[in-house]
Protein backbone atom coordinates (compact mmCIF):
# COMPACT_ATOMS: atom_id res chain seq x y z
CA UNK A 1 0.00 0.00 0.00
CA UNK A 2 1.35 3.43 -0.96
CA UNK A 3 1.53 5.84 1.94
CA UNK A 4 0.43 9.44 1.58
CA UNK A 5 3.96 10.85 1.37
CA UNK A 6 4.99 8.45 -1.41
CA UNK A 7 1.74 9.10 -3.28
CA UNK A 8 2.44 12.85 -3.11
CA UNK A 9 5.91 12.28 -4.57
CA UNK A 10 4.46 10.21 -7.43
CA UNK A 11 1.84 12.84 -8.17
CA UNK A 12 4.54 15.52 -8.07
CA UNK A 13 6.63 13.46 -10.50
CA UNK A 14 3.69 13.10 -12.86
CA UNK A 15 3.09 16.83 -12.75
CA UNK A 16 6.75 17.44 -13.44
CA UNK A 17 6.68 15.09 -16.44
CA UNK A 18 3.50 16.73 -17.75
CA UNK A 19 5.00 20.19 -17.24
CA UNK A 20 8.18 19.16 -19.08
CA UNK A 21 6.10 17.78 -21.94
CA UNK A 22 4.07 20.99 -22.08
CA UNK A 23 7.23 23.07 -22.08
CA UNK A 24 8.57 21.02 -25.00
CA UNK A 25 5.34 21.57 -26.90
CA UNK A 26 5.39 25.29 -26.26
CA UNK A 27 8.92 25.43 -27.63
CA UNK A 28 7.92 23.81 -30.92
CA UNK A 29 9.20 25.80 -33.85
CA UNK A 30 6.34 26.64 -36.24
CA UNK A 31 8.74 26.29 -39.14
CA UNK A 32 9.47 22.68 -38.11
CA UNK A 33 5.74 22.07 -37.91
CA UNK A 34 5.34 23.55 -41.39
CA UNK A 35 8.15 21.35 -42.73
CA UNK A 36 6.48 18.27 -41.24
CA UNK A 37 3.04 19.14 -42.66
CA UNK A 38 4.49 19.80 -46.11
CA UNK A 39 6.35 16.48 -46.07
CA UNK A 40 3.26 14.63 -44.85
CA UNK A 41 1.00 16.13 -47.54
CA UNK A 42 3.47 15.71 -50.41
CA UNK A 43 4.82 12.30 -49.41
CA UNK A 44 8.53 13.17 -49.60
CA UNK A 45 11.11 15.56 -48.23
CA UNK A 46 12.19 16.60 -51.72
CA UNK A 47 8.67 17.58 -52.81
CA UNK A 48 8.16 19.51 -49.57
CA UNK A 49 11.48 21.27 -50.14
CA UNK A 50 10.42 22.42 -53.61
CA UNK A 51 7.15 23.77 -52.27
CA UNK A 52 8.82 25.73 -49.46
CA UNK A 53 11.91 26.75 -51.47
CA UNK A 54 14.39 25.14 -49.09
CA UNK A 55 16.70 22.14 -49.35
CA UNK A 56 15.51 18.54 -48.68
CA UNK A 57 18.17 18.40 -45.96
CA UNK A 58 16.52 21.37 -44.21
CA UNK A 59 13.15 19.57 -44.27
CA UNK A 60 14.65 16.32 -42.97
CA UNK A 61 16.57 18.09 -40.20
CA UNK A 62 13.52 20.13 -39.18
CA UNK A 63 11.37 16.99 -38.91
CA UNK A 64 14.06 15.23 -36.86
CA UNK A 65 14.20 18.15 -34.41
CA UNK A 66 10.39 18.10 -34.17
CA UNK A 67 10.39 14.34 -33.47
CA UNK A 68 13.01 14.83 -30.77
CA UNK A 69 10.97 17.64 -29.20
CA UNK A 70 7.81 15.57 -28.91
CA UNK A 71 9.56 12.27 -28.18
CA UNK A 72 7.90 10.25 -30.93
CA UNK A 73 8.55 9.20 -34.52
CA UNK A 74 6.36 10.85 -37.13
CA UNK A 75 7.61 9.02 -40.21
CA UNK A 76 8.77 5.55 -41.05
CA UNK A 77 11.76 5.99 -43.31
CA UNK A 78 12.66 3.38 -45.88
CA UNK A 79 14.34 2.88 -49.26
CA UNK A 80 11.11 3.83 -51.01
CA UNK A 81 10.62 7.10 -49.12
CA UNK A 82 8.70 8.15 -46.05
CA UNK A 83 5.37 7.10 -44.60
CA UNK A 84 3.48 8.51 -41.65
CA UNK A 85 3.47 6.42 -38.50
CA UNK A 86 0.14 5.84 -36.78
CA UNK A 87 1.00 8.63 -34.35
CA UNK A 88 2.32 10.75 -37.20
CA UNK A 89 -1.06 10.54 -38.97
CA UNK A 90 -2.87 11.76 -35.85
CA UNK A 91 -0.25 14.45 -35.29
CA UNK A 92 -0.60 15.59 -38.90
CA UNK A 93 -4.35 16.21 -38.52
CA UNK A 94 -3.72 18.34 -35.43
CA UNK A 95 -0.77 20.11 -37.07
CA UNK A 96 -2.96 21.15 -40.01
CA UNK A 97 -5.46 22.65 -37.57
CA UNK A 98 -2.69 24.53 -35.76
CA UNK A 99 -1.18 25.90 -38.98
CA UNK A 100 -4.58 26.90 -40.33
CA UNK A 101 -5.32 28.69 -37.04
CA UNK A 102 -1.93 30.42 -37.25
CA UNK A 103 -2.73 31.58 -40.80
CA UNK A 104 -6.03 32.99 -39.60
CA UNK A 105 -4.30 34.80 -36.74
CA UNK A 106 -1.67 36.23 -39.09
CA UNK A 107 -4.36 37.35 -41.55
CA UNK A 108 -6.34 38.91 -38.72
CA UNK A 109 -3.26 40.78 -37.48
CA UNK A 110 -2.38 41.93 -41.01
CA UNK A 111 -5.95 43.13 -41.57
CA UNK A 112 -5.89 45.03 -38.29
CA UNK A 113 -2.58 46.66 -39.24
CA UNK A 114 -3.92 47.68 -42.64
CA UNK A 115 -7.08 49.14 -41.14
CA UNK A 116 -5.31 50.99 -38.34
CA UNK A 117 -1.94 51.86 -39.83
CA UNK A 118 -1.09 55.53 -40.33
CA UNK A 119 -0.80 56.15 -44.10
CA UNK A 120 2.29 57.88 -45.44
CA UNK A 121 2.58 58.24 -49.22
CA UNK A 122 5.66 59.94 -50.64
CA UNK A 123 6.45 60.82 -54.26
CA UNK A 124 10.18 60.98 -55.01
CA UNK A 125 11.71 62.40 -58.17
CA UNK A 126 13.96 59.84 -59.88
CA UNK A 127 17.11 61.97 -59.72
CA UNK A 128 16.85 61.99 -55.90
CA UNK A 129 17.54 58.26 -55.67
CA UNK A 130 21.06 57.00 -55.07
CA UNK A 131 21.12 54.64 -58.04
CA UNK A 132 20.40 57.66 -60.24
CA UNK A 133 23.14 59.75 -58.67
CA UNK A 134 20.97 61.19 -55.91
CA UNK A 135 21.10 61.10 -52.12
CA UNK A 136 18.19 58.90 -51.02
CA UNK A 137 18.91 55.21 -50.62
CA UNK A 138 15.97 52.82 -50.81
CA UNK A 139 17.45 51.07 -47.75
CA UNK A 140 17.01 54.25 -45.72
CA UNK A 141 13.33 54.29 -46.64
CA UNK A 142 12.93 50.61 -45.78
CA UNK A 143 14.65 51.18 -42.43
CA UNK A 144 12.18 53.96 -41.67
CA UNK A 145 9.32 51.67 -42.62
CA UNK A 146 10.65 48.83 -40.43
CA UNK A 147 11.03 51.21 -37.48
CA UNK A 148 7.37 52.25 -37.71
CA UNK A 149 5.30 49.07 -37.69
CA UNK A 150 2.18 51.10 -36.90
CA UNK A 151 2.46 52.96 -40.21
CA UNK A 152 1.81 52.04 -43.83
CA UNK A 153 4.38 54.03 -45.81
CA UNK A 154 4.47 53.89 -49.60
CA UNK A 155 7.46 55.41 -51.40
CA UNK A 156 6.87 56.08 -55.09
CA UNK A 157 9.42 56.96 -57.76
CA UNK A 158 7.64 59.57 -59.88
CA UNK A 159 8.12 62.33 -62.44
CA UNK A 160 8.23 65.88 -61.10
CA UNK A 161 4.93 67.02 -62.65
CA UNK A 162 3.09 64.00 -61.25
CA UNK A 163 4.52 64.61 -57.78
CA UNK A 164 3.31 68.22 -57.68
CA UNK A 165 -0.15 67.27 -58.97
CA UNK A 166 -0.45 64.34 -56.54
CA UNK A 167 0.51 66.39 -53.48
CA UNK A 168 -1.92 69.14 -54.52
CA UNK A 169 -4.76 66.62 -54.89
CA UNK A 170 -3.92 64.75 -51.68
CA UNK A 171 -3.05 61.48 -53.44
CA UNK A 172 0.39 61.59 -51.84
CA UNK A 173 1.30 63.27 -48.56
CA UNK A 174 4.80 64.49 -49.41
CA UNK A 175 6.77 65.26 -52.51
CA UNK A 176 10.54 65.39 -52.92
CA UNK A 177 11.30 67.29 -56.09
CA UNK A 178 12.05 70.68 -57.61
CA UNK A 179 9.32 73.31 -57.26
CA UNK A 180 8.87 76.08 -59.79
CA UNK A 181 8.23 79.66 -58.68
CA UNK A 182 4.45 79.40 -58.78
CA UNK A 183 4.30 76.08 -56.92
CA UNK A 184 6.51 77.31 -54.08
CA UNK A 185 3.66 79.49 -52.81
CA UNK A 186 1.10 76.67 -53.12
CA UNK A 187 2.77 74.33 -50.61
CA UNK A 188 4.55 74.28 -47.28
CA UNK A 189 8.10 73.19 -47.99
CA UNK A 190 11.69 72.90 -46.81
CA UNK A 191 14.73 73.22 -49.05
CA UNK A 192 16.84 70.08 -48.65
CA UNK A 193 19.86 71.19 -50.68
CA UNK A 194 20.85 73.50 -53.50
CA UNK A 195 22.47 71.46 -56.24
CA UNK A 196 24.89 73.09 -58.70
CA UNK A 197 23.80 72.47 -62.29
CA UNK A 198 25.93 71.04 -65.06
CA UNK A 199 25.62 70.86 -68.81
CA UNK A 200 26.30 67.55 -70.51
CA UNK A 201 27.64 68.14 -74.02
CA UNK A 202 29.19 66.03 -76.78
CA UNK A 203 33.00 66.04 -76.80
CA UNK A 204 32.77 66.86 -80.50
CA UNK A 205 31.84 70.45 -79.54
CA UNK A 206 35.20 72.14 -80.09
CA UNK A 207 34.09 75.44 -78.51
CA UNK A 208 34.05 73.76 -75.08
CA UNK A 209 37.15 71.62 -75.47
CA UNK A 210 39.32 73.58 -73.04
CA UNK A 211 36.65 75.06 -70.78
CA UNK A 212 36.11 74.17 -67.12
CA UNK A 213 32.62 75.68 -67.08
CA UNK A 214 29.98 76.98 -69.48
CA UNK A 215 27.81 80.08 -69.30
CA UNK A 216 24.15 80.08 -70.31
CA UNK A 217 25.07 82.40 -73.17
CA UNK A 218 27.64 79.93 -74.49
CA UNK A 219 25.21 77.03 -74.20
CA UNK A 220 22.52 78.95 -76.09
CA UNK A 221 24.29 78.17 -79.37
CA UNK A 222 23.23 74.53 -79.08
CA UNK A 223 19.83 72.89 -78.71
CA UNK A 224 18.65 72.09 -75.18
CA UNK A 225 17.06 68.70 -74.68
CA UNK A 226 14.48 68.95 -71.89
CA UNK A 227 13.17 66.20 -69.64
CA UNK A 228 9.63 64.84 -70.14
CA UNK A 229 6.99 65.55 -67.48
CA UNK A 230 9.32 67.66 -65.36
CA UNK A 231 8.37 71.25 -66.07
CA UNK A 232 9.59 72.60 -62.73
CA UNK A 233 13.07 71.23 -63.39
CA UNK A 234 13.08 72.43 -66.99
CA UNK A 235 11.69 75.88 -66.21
CA UNK A 236 14.29 76.57 -63.52
CA UNK A 237 17.00 76.69 -66.20
CA UNK A 238 14.94 78.28 -68.97
CA UNK A 239 13.79 81.04 -66.60
CA UNK A 240 17.40 81.80 -65.71
CA UNK A 241 18.12 82.20 -69.41
CA UNK A 242 15.08 84.46 -69.83
CA UNK A 243 16.28 86.70 -66.97
CA UNK A 244 19.56 87.07 -68.84
CA UNK A 245 17.51 87.98 -71.90
CA UNK A 246 18.69 84.91 -73.77
CA UNK A 247 16.49 82.81 -76.03
CA UNK A 248 17.28 79.13 -75.81
CA UNK A 249 16.89 76.82 -78.77
CA UNK A 250 14.94 73.76 -77.67
CA UNK A 251 15.31 70.32 -79.19
CA UNK A 252 12.16 68.55 -80.32
CA UNK A 253 13.33 65.55 -78.26
CA UNK A 254 12.29 65.11 -74.63
CA UNK A 255 14.00 62.00 -73.33
CA UNK A 256 14.45 60.57 -69.83
CA UNK A 257 17.78 60.83 -68.04
CA UNK A 258 18.35 57.12 -68.56
CA UNK A 259 18.44 57.37 -72.35
CA UNK A 260 19.20 60.97 -73.31
CA UNK A 261 23.01 60.68 -73.40
CA UNK A 262 22.89 58.38 -76.44
CA UNK A 263 21.21 61.18 -78.41
CA UNK A 264 23.73 63.84 -77.42
CA UNK A 265 26.76 62.10 -78.89
CA UNK A 266 27.93 63.76 -82.10
CA UNK A 267 25.00 66.21 -82.22
CA UNK A 268 24.60 69.89 -81.44
CA UNK A 269 22.57 69.01 -78.35
CA UNK A 270 23.06 69.37 -74.62
CA UNK A 271 21.13 68.51 -71.49
CA UNK A 272 21.11 70.00 -68.00
CA UNK A 273 21.11 68.10 -64.74
CA UNK A 274 22.52 68.34 -61.20
CA UNK A 275 26.31 68.20 -61.19
CA UNK A 276 26.11 65.44 -58.56
CA UNK A 277 23.94 63.29 -60.79
CA UNK A 278 26.11 63.85 -63.85
CA UNK A 279 29.41 63.00 -62.15
CA UNK A 280 28.04 59.93 -60.40
CA UNK A 281 26.21 58.31 -63.30
CA UNK A 282 28.08 59.24 -66.48
CA UNK A 283 31.10 57.35 -67.67
CA UNK A 284 31.21 58.21 -71.34
CA UNK A 285 34.20 59.15 -73.50
CA UNK A 286 31.81 60.90 -75.89
CA UNK A 287 30.49 63.54 -73.49
CA UNK A 288 31.85 66.22 -71.19
CA UNK A 289 30.37 67.65 -67.98
CA UNK A 290 30.67 71.39 -67.37
CA UNK A 291 29.28 73.40 -64.43
CA UNK A 292 26.92 76.15 -65.56
CA UNK A 293 27.62 79.79 -64.68
CA UNK A 294 25.35 82.81 -64.75
CA UNK A 295 26.21 86.16 -66.38
CA UNK A 296 28.21 87.19 -63.28
CA UNK A 297 30.30 84.01 -63.33
CA UNK A 298 28.54 82.40 -60.36
CA UNK A 299 27.58 78.73 -60.29
CA UNK A 300 23.86 78.17 -60.80
CA UNK A 301 22.32 75.96 -58.10
CA UNK A 302 18.84 74.44 -58.15
CA UNK A 303 16.93 74.00 -54.86
CA UNK A 304 15.48 70.59 -54.09
CA UNK A 305 12.56 70.60 -51.65
CA UNK A 306 10.35 68.34 -49.61
CA UNK A 307 6.82 69.74 -49.65
CA UNK A 308 3.26 69.05 -48.52
CA UNK A 309 -0.16 70.68 -48.66
CA UNK A 310 -0.22 74.23 -47.36
CA UNK A 311 -1.47 74.62 -43.80
CA UNK A 312 -1.43 70.88 -43.08
CA UNK A 313 -0.67 70.03 -39.45
CA UNK A 314 1.88 67.24 -39.52
CA UNK A 315 1.38 64.11 -37.44
CA UNK A 316 4.24 62.85 -35.28
CA UNK A 317 5.06 60.16 -37.84
CA UNK A 318 5.15 62.76 -40.63
CA UNK A 319 7.41 65.05 -38.60
CA UNK A 320 9.77 62.12 -38.01
CA UNK A 321 9.83 61.36 -41.73
CA UNK A 322 10.61 64.96 -42.67
CA UNK A 323 13.36 65.05 -40.03
CA UNK A 324 14.85 61.83 -41.41
CA UNK A 325 14.94 63.17 -44.98
CA UNK A 326 16.41 66.51 -43.87
CA UNK A 327 19.10 64.67 -41.92
CA UNK A 328 19.98 62.53 -44.96
CA UNK A 329 20.67 65.59 -47.07
CA UNK A 330 22.49 67.52 -44.35
CA UNK A 331 24.88 64.68 -43.56
CA UNK A 332 25.47 63.49 -47.15
CA UNK A 333 28.56 64.45 -49.10
CA UNK A 334 27.51 66.32 -52.24
CA UNK A 335 30.10 66.65 -55.02
CA UNK A 336 30.86 70.28 -55.80
CA UNK A 337 32.38 71.59 -59.03
CA UNK A 338 35.73 73.31 -58.80
CA UNK A 339 35.79 77.06 -59.11
CA UNK A 340 36.07 78.02 -62.78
Amino acid sequence: MIDGKRRACIEKGRCSIMQDSLNHMLKLDMRQLEYFAAAASSGSFSSAAKRLFVSPQAISKGVQILEHSIGASLFDRGPNGIELTAFGALFYEEAKTVLESLDRLQNMAARYQRENAVPLNVGIQSLCLKENGGTIDWNDLLAFSDAHSDAAPVFLEMRGDSIIESVASGEVDFGISVLDGAAVDEFDSMVLHRFPLAAVLPRSEADFAHKKAASIKELASGHLMLFPEDNAFNSFFTERARKEKLELKLSSLRISTVNDIDFIKGRNLYTVRPYQHATRTMRSDHTRILPILDADGNQIAMPLSIFWQKGKKLLELEEQFVAMIVSLYRTAKHPQPAEA
